[in-house]
């Protein structure tokens, strides 16, 4: 599991359209990847995010990787 977080952080931190709309990760938790960035781009960056943690290697995994992603103005409001 920690493979497959590590491998989601960097292939968020490498997109580089979540880059040119001005976002980038401020925190990792466990299994959670923190974006700040600006809101006008807020739906666009968590389908991006989601697509980057739902495919984080080149691998067909058996069971599809769910991801649950919320946009907030906090972490609080996110969860």
């Amino acid at each position: 599991a920690a493979d497959i977080v590590i491998s989601a952080m960097i292939k968020v931190h490498s997109n580089k359209e979540l880059r040119k709309l001005g976002y980038k990760i401020i925190l990792q938790i466990h299994d959670e990847i923190i974006l700040e960035g600006p809101e006008e781009y807020a739906e666009r960056a968590l389908f991006l995010l989601k697509e980057d943690m739902e495919n984080p290697i080149d691998f067909k995994f058996p069971v599809k990787l769910e991801v649950d992603a919320k946009i907030g103005n906090n972490w609080y409001e996110a969860k």
